[in-house]
Formats: C-alpha cells, sequence, structure tokens
C-alpha cells in the first residue's frame, strides 16, 4: 500500500473513532433532555392537573416501565409524545414495546391499545414504555399528585444506562488508542515527503471519509447491530458544531502526528548521514596513510561482523521467562485462593502477565525469517492479546447473573409461569380477578405475617386440593410437596406455612395473590386480568425480579464485544501496513494461535476464579477469522 493509501486509511479510521465519540455525547444529551421534558412534576394534591404512578414489568425478562395516569380534567396537557390522555382502561404503547412484546400479550396486557407514544416522548426509539390509565379512578393513596411535565425523573430505560465518561472511557481505550497506533504506522510507510502542507490532501481526504456514521445517523433512526438500540437521528443533527469541531480536530492530530513522526526519523536519518561521512572520512585517511597492515585489516572484518552481531535482536533475558512463567502459574492458582483473596490473585498475576508477555512473544515468534524483525510481531500480539483479554474478561463479568439469579433461572425452568404471584395495593377486587382469570387457572391468598416469615394460604378447596393441600377451616401446616409451593416459600423465605379454606381478608395489605395452573403459558391472560381488575403493582414468577434486574448486564457485554472487535480490526489493519516485504503467513498464524490461547486459557481460569460467567466463544472466533485472513492474504506476492 502507498503512503498516501495508507494516511487515507488511517485518517479515515481516526475520523470514524472521533465521529462515534461524537454520537455518544450528541445521544447523551439527547436523552437528558427528553428524560427530563417527560419527568413529572410533583405539588400539592390542590394543585394537581393529574395522578401519576410507575410500575415495572418485562417483556423476555427485559424490564420496562408502566405509567399510570388519571388526569383531572381535559384541559390538562398530556405527557411528551401523547397528543391526548389515554382513555379509561386505555394504554399507549412505544413502538418498540409493541414489536417486541407481541408474542406475550403486550397489545392488550393493560388494556384497550390506544396509538403509540410519540419519539419526543421516547429517550430513544427502542425505549419500551407504556402509558396506562386504569379503567376506574383508582386509589391514590400512593399516587403522585403533578401539575404538569419538566424535572428528571429515571424510569427504566434511564435507570439501565451506563455513565457518559464510562463510555467515552471504553471507546477512547478499546478504538481510539489502536486507531493513533495505526496512524503512526501509516505515517513509517512509503517514500516520506517534506512538507506538511503534501501530506495535508490525503489526511483531508480520509477524515472525510471517516464522517460517515454521522451523515448516516444524523439522516435517520439508525439501529445498531447486535444491540437493539436506535439511535435518535435529531441528537445527531442537534451536534454539528460539536461534529464540524471534533472532524478537524482529528485531521489536526493526524497531521500533527505525521509530521512530528517525520521530523523525528528525518533528524534521525541526518545523524546517520553524519555519522556515515565521517567514517568516510576516516577511511580516506587511513587508506591515504602508509601503514595498511594486516592487523587493521582484520580488526575491521572484526568490526564488521560486530555491527551484524548487533543489528540481530538479543536474546530474551531468562529472569523475564521465568518472571512471566510465575505470573502464569499465579492466574493458575488462583482459583484455589477463597473469596475475594481469588480476585486479588487472580489480578496480581494478570498484570503480570501482560508486563513481561513481550518478552515471551518475541521468544516464540522469533525465527530464521524474523531474525531481524521479531519486535513488530511481538508488540502485535502483546496488543491484540491485552485487547481481547480485557474486552473478554470485562464480558465475563458483565454477563455474571450472581447465585441469585441463577437459582431463579433455575426455578423458572422447573415451573415455568404454572404459579404467579400477583402483589396489589389496598382493596383488591378478588371476584372480579378471579372472573377475569383464564378457566385453567384457580386463585388463592397469601396472607403472611408482619415480620414476613409465616404466612397462611387461602383459596377454595379445589385450589388446595391442587396444591395438594388439605382442606380444612382452619389454618393447618403443611410442608409442601408441589414443587410450586416449595418455590414460593423459599423465595420469599416462609419459615413456615399453613392452609385453610376461605376467602382471604382485602383490607390486608400485605395480601399476595397466588393463581396457579396445571399448564404453562397463563402469564399474558393473568397479567391482562390482573390491570383490567386490580391495582396491582407487579405480576411475577417468583423470583424472576432477580433475572430481569442482571439481564441489562448482558446488553453492555454486547457494547463491549463491539467495541472489541472494532480495537481488533484496527490493529490487524496496523499489522498490515507496517509489514515489509517478506513472508509473514507463518508467523502470523504463530500470533493467531498464541493470541486465542492465551485469551481462551486466561478467560476460563476468571471463570474458575468467579465460580460463574460463560466463555464469549464468538469473540474468539471472530479474531481468529480475521487474524487467519490476515495471514494468509499477507503470503500473497507483494509487489516490491
Amino acid at each position: 500500500m502507498t503512503r498516501r493509501w495508507a494516511l487515507m486509511v488511517a485518517s479515515c479510521v481516526l475520523a470514524t473513532v472521533a465521529s462515534l465519540m461524537v454520537i455518544a455525547v450528541a445521544t447523551y444529551e439527547g436523552r437528558a433532555a427528553r428524560d427530563r421534558a417527560r419527568g413529572p412534576i410533583v405539588t400539592e394534591p390542590q394543585d394537581a392537573i393529574a395522578w401519576w404512578s410507575s410500575r415495572f414489568d418485562s417483556v423476555g425478562h427485559f424490564q420496562h416501565s408502566v405509567v399510570l395516569v388519571e388526569p383531572l380534567g381535559t384541559s390538562a396537557p398530556p405527557p411528551p409524545g401523547l397528543t391526548r390522555w389515554p382513555a379509561p382502561g386505555e394504554a399507549m404503547l412505544s413502538p418498540e414495546l409493541l414489536s417486541r412484546g407481541a408474542a406475550e400479550g403486550i397489545r392488550t396486557r393493560y388494556g384497550r391499545f390506544g396509538g403509540l407514544i410519540g419519539r419526543e416522548g421516547l429517550v430513544a426509539p427502542s425505549e419500551r414504555l407504556a402509558y396506562v390509565r386504569p379503567p376506574a379512578p383508582p386509589n391514590t393513596d400512593s399516587w403522585l399528585p403533578i401539575s404538569g411535565f419538566g424535572r428528571p425523573f429515571p424510569l427504566v430505560e434511564t435507570l439501565n444506562q451506563r455513565d457518559l465518561p464510562e463510555v467515552l472511557l471504553a471507546l477512547g481505550a478499546l478504538t481510539l488508542l489502536p486507531a493513533l497506533a495505526l496512524m503512526a504506522t501509516a505515517s513509517r510507510t512509503g517514500n516520506r515527503k517534506r512538507g506538511a502542507l503534501k501530506e495535508a490532501p490525503p489526511l483531508a481526504i480520509g477524515s472525510a471519509a471517516g464522517s460517515l456514521p454521522l451523515i448516516l445517523t444524523a439522516s435517520t433512526d439508525l439501529p445498531i447491530p447486535a444491540t437493539g438500540y436506535i439511535l435518535n437521528s435529531t441528537d445527531i443533527r442537534a451536534a454539528w458544531p460539536l461534529a464540524c469541531a471534533t472532524l478537524l480536530t482529528s485531521f489536526a492530530t493526524g497531521l500533527a502526528l505525521v509530521t512530528l513522526l517525520q521530523t523525528k526519523r528525518d533528524r534521525a536519518a541526518q545523524n546517520d548521514r553524519d555519522i556515515g561521512k565521517d567514517h568516510e572520512a576516516q577511511s580516506d585517511r587511513k587508506a591515504r596513510g602508509e601503514q595498511d597492515s594486516e592487523k587493521k585489516r582484520n580488526a575491521g572484518r572484526d568490526r564488521e561482523a560486530e555491527e551484524v552481531s548487533a543489528a540481530r535482536p538479543r536474546p530474551v533475558p531468562r529472569w523475564r521467562l521465568v518472571a512471566c512463567a510465575l505470573a502464569v502459574a499465579t492466574i493458575a492458582l488462583s482459583q484455589y485462593v477463597p473469596s475475594t483473596g481469588g480476585l486479588i490473585t487472580f489480578a496480581v498475576g494478570t498484570i503480570g502477565m501482560w508486563l513481561l508477555l513481550p518478552s515471551l512473544t518475541t521468544a516464540l515468534i522469533d525465527g530464521q525469517r524474523l531474525a531481524a524483525h521479531p519486535k513488530p510481531l511481538a508488540r502485535l500480539s502483546t496488543a491484540l492479546i491485552i485487547l481481547l483479554g480485557t474486552v473478554t474478561l470485562l464480558q465475563i463479568w458483565e454477563g455474571h447473573l450472581g447465585e441469585t439469579a441463577r437459582a431463579a433461572l433455575a426455578t423458572e425452568r422447573r415451573i415455568g409461569d404454572t404459579l404467579l404471584v400477583v402483589r396489589t395495593a389496598e382493596h383488591p377486587n378478588l371476584e372480579a380477578f378471579s372472573r377475569a382469570l383464564p378457566a385453567s387457572s384457580a386463585l388463592a391468598v397469601l396472607l403472611t405475617s408482619e415480620n414476613g416469615e409465616h404466612a397462611t394460604l387461602i383459596g377454595p378447596c379445589g385450589t388446595l386440593r391442587t396444591l395438594k393441600l388439605p382442606c380444612t377451616t382452619t389454618p393447618a401446616p403443611v410442608n409442601p410437596e408441589d414443587s410450586r409451593l416449595q418455590e414460593l416459600q423459599v423465595w420469599y423465605g416462609l419459615r413456615t406455612l399453613t392452609s385453610q379454606v376461605g376467602r382471604g381478608r382485602t383490607e390486608q395489605t400485605r395480601n399476595l395473590l397466588v393463581v396457579v395452573s396445571d399448564t404453562r403459558g397463563q402469564y399474558p391472560q393473568v397479567a391482562r386480568a390482573a390491570y383490567a381488575t386490580l391495582p396491582v403493582l407487579e405480576t411475577t414468577i417468583p423470583g424472576s425480579g432477580w433475572i430481569d434486574a442482571a439481564t441489562p448486564r448482558t446488553r453492555l457485554g454486547t457494547w463491549l464485544t463491539l467495541f472489541g472487535l472494532a480495537g481488533v480490526l484496527i490493529l490487524l489493519l496496523t499489522t498490515w501496513l507496517s509489514t515489509p516485504r517478506w513472508h509473514l503467513t507463518i508467523p502470523l498464524l504463530t500470533m493467531t494461535a498464541l493470541v486465542i490461547a492465551t485469551t481462551t486459557w486466561h478467560a476460563l481460569f476468571f471463570i474458575a476464579v468467579t465460580k460463574d460467567g460463560a466463555l464469549p466463544w464468538h469473540l474468539p472466533a471472530a479474531t481468529t477469522a480475521a487474524c487467519t485472513l490476515l495471514a494468509l492474504t499477507a503470503g500473497l506476492p507483494r509487489k516490491p
């Protein structure tokens, strides 16, 4: 690749990374503005225009907010994104919620479908949100009186987001640093021209091409692959001053880096020429001398041999290899250190291994073909191991469900939704709820004690017999045999459980309604019945809230994968630009095997230490494919 093309590609990559950072900043600013605009302004009841309350619900274990509203007059302005208030028993849904929840009956879960929430009422086009108005005026004891909208009030989408500095740090570490390394490598390729003006055109063309992400995201709401997130194009268009300034900064950074490195290399070349002239002058004086003995000729040959030897890479000090081996052993032994000590031991071993990796990779990659140039590949393989290792470990860590969430998944596999718990506010209408339930479902009331350790399950005799409980008119202690009751007892921390035939006392504030069925798939109908007839707070499978809370971390792992793969591709492109005209297929394949083996081994030991998580195989697989393609391409004939 010529120098012109190398500079063009490197500046394009640098500008692309800069564009991504602009997109991140603009998106966060837009999200914050819309979140503030729709937040309720709490006031005194006599000054209120509406009552407002929020709930959590989920579709596919991804939580979303359900906002309950009750306007106090027809002239009150509705929330942003709505052209009118929902009618009694009506729900307005965001497009993403309507689409993703179709299989779970989300269209009618909260009542009649009244329309879609507009873009200005969503922090992102991909947000899942519902505005719901109860079918009858609610008991507003737990509701907020509001005078309008315009103050921050975080809903699920905002609660689950990471702070902007964290996003910029990840982008900078995983993509910006490799992009700067690529620019530095491109500045060393081809025949260097004098003067910054001659380097400016290819850099300017590359910077202009790097603005393509900004152009695409400003023209339409663009979904980001694999993440489920959709960017709001309005945010990007509003950030055009920041975009222009950032692209100019990217161009100036590339030009400054190229000029600085070229000046440094020119000085080094001038020094070499000066030294060469001195050597030539000395040789002329010696040649003109009258004494040119065999001893001086031998000394010259010895000096030449020393120079050739000095050009070869020095052997790696043995202590570095021993220290690297000790660091690897520390990682291997960390799984036997209990609790936090294991993580600390693993971290110490990891830092030591990464610090000493250049020595080890130099020793492994060095060979006859690379006798004069082992260090570039050693540095590259080290960078790949650290980058890929960091992303893999972060993804494993963020993918931790935790012991409680894993137990909740096991509960869901065992009983599914054959037992659901409906938590309500005061005075639930049990008769109306029971009539609205599917024919295959039965209802009971779980009346818990004040300390929450004891409970009585109250219901019709048929319901109790379904759960293998005795039909007695007085509370009878039971030792649950039905797996559904066993899970209920575990998740609600009940030390003792009794049962009796009867009806629950609906005036109790600690009522939990239990809906049981012998077949799975009842959740959509039960949730619909609850929202239609009860002041419902939530409808859940026992323990499922832990899964819902852990699920957003899996999305973060997807983001890390995207950033990490981008960084890996930039590093591989750096390798392509930095390779001289000698055969690299075997060394690159060796490097690939070393990178993948080290990363996989390291990640598996991390899983052993934390006793949770799973190796994201798609990440090393994609890296292997890219590295192998680069290795095979490097073996093709290249122009001198």
